[in-house]
């Protein structure tokens, strides 16, 4: 297994989701190169070749594209659960996200007001108030947490220097009942083992999700030696997130998931509901 491609178009898909069904995945990024504020170790896309949070608007399409292709998407036979706000990198790096956002969910509204609109997203961009403002238009909006102490989150997620893990729990604090998503990874680097563990559950107790996501690796990552952590150990984790938390967990590995329930007063670790 090889490294993903990068996405061809603005529009991509419906491609089958675990977490979302059928997902259309709208990309605001360019198609020739990845765009992000990260280059994680274990990204499926592999290396960061334009590593920013402020990039010139010329990297970006324009709105006007993004618009016609969704409207033209919305108006066609496809079948498809979700619009997701996804691609090559961060997609609330684009100058006119907001906007987008906005023009995007009234399109929906106007032609498939059932589908919901989704998000994935880094949370690099989170502390600023016009991108938390956008997210209120936006159904699912799912946000990375992959580390609760500076090092690690150096070390796995490797940030544009202008990125502060404190400004991301800052603004993740301020969404309440928000969806997080962790992806968890052992070897060299590790954020399942010791203090690096400790510290990142620490940060879910003080930005307190309503819903976590976590998963390991599935497919071949950007840098050598990144190594999946077994299902075994994953569930081992959701059940001690959903007791120390409080919130629910869904965990994913390759060919399975399942779910676990905070249990109030609860000896156990989590109840596994699905």
């Amino acid at each position: 297994m090889s490294l993903m491609e990068l996405q061809k178009g603005l529009i991509y898909g419906p491609v089958h989701s675990r977490r979302l069904g059928l997902s259309l995945g709208i990309n605001l990024l360019p198609t020739n190169y990845k765009l992000c504020s990260f280059d994680c170790i274990y990204c499926q896309y592999g290396r960061t070749e334009l590593k920013a949070l402020l990039v010139d608007e010329r990297h970006f399409p324009y709105i006007d594209q993004v618009l016609l292709a969704i409207e033209s998407a919305l108006q066609s036979d496809l079948s498809f659960d979700y619009l997701t706000f996804s691609g090559n990198g961060e997609p609330t790096l684009h100058p006119e996200f907001v906007d987008v956002v906005q023009e995007v969910a009234s399109l929906r509204n106007q032609y498939r007001p059932q589908v919901r609109l989704a998000l994935l997203s880094n949370a690099s961009t989170i502390h600023q108030p016009h991108i938390r403002q956008a997210l209120k238009q936006i159904d699912l909006p799912i946000l990375k947490l992959d580390a609760g102490d500076a090092l690690t989150f150096a070390r796995i997620n490797r940030p544009s220097p202008m990125v502060r893990l404190e400004n991301i729990l800052d603004g993740l604090r301020q969404l309440p009942g928000v969806t997080l998503q962790s992806m968890l990874i052992d070897g060299a680097v590790s954020n399942v083992r010791g203090q690096p563990y400790e510290d990142w559950l620490e940060a879910l107790r003080v930005v307190q999700p309503r819903h976590i996501q976590i998963y390991s690796t599935d497919r071949p990552a950007a840098v050598p030696g990144v190594q999946r952590v077994p299902p075994e150990q994953l569930k081992r984790i959701a059940g001690e997130i959903a007791r120390r938390i409080g919130a629910v967990v869904d965990v994913y590995w390759q060919g399975g998931s399942a779910c676990f329930a905070p249990t109030p007063g609860s000896p156990i670790a989590g109840v596994l509901v699905g």
